[in-house]
């Protein structure tokens, strides 16, 4: 086997990801996760149900607790982490995320 045979099977069995419609730069990536949704979109998303039942918490939780809670329900139902039930999980993490942007201001 010669060294270009070699280099060429190196990706093979990689996952890959196809960029060409542009995910932006590493800072833009970086921008969007610390931007936080406003009241209104956070309201809208919640409908009636209250955020700290959504994260588990009772009124009055600090802030560290807030992010504590926020961090472990991101961890469970993030989508990716999800792939047998990506719909259910994409909508508890929209009420996790609206939960967390109105509390943690």
């Amino acid at each position: 086997m010669t060294l270009t045979e070699m280099a060429k099977g190196f990706m093979d069995g990689y996952k890959t990801y196809d960029t060409s419609d542009g995910y932006g730069s590493a800072w833009d990536w970086k921008k969007s996760f610390h931007k936080r949704m406003s009241k209104e979109e956070a309201d809208a998303i919640l409908n009636t149900d209250d955020p700290y039942d959504i994260l588990g918490l009772k009124r009055g939780a600090t802030q560290a607790e807030i992010k504590k809670a926020f961090k472990t329900l991101a961890k469970l139902w993030h989508p990716d982490l999800n792939p047998d039930r990506v719909a259910e999980a994409t909508l508890k993490m929209q009420k996790i995320n609206a939960a967390y942007s109105l509390l943690i201001r």
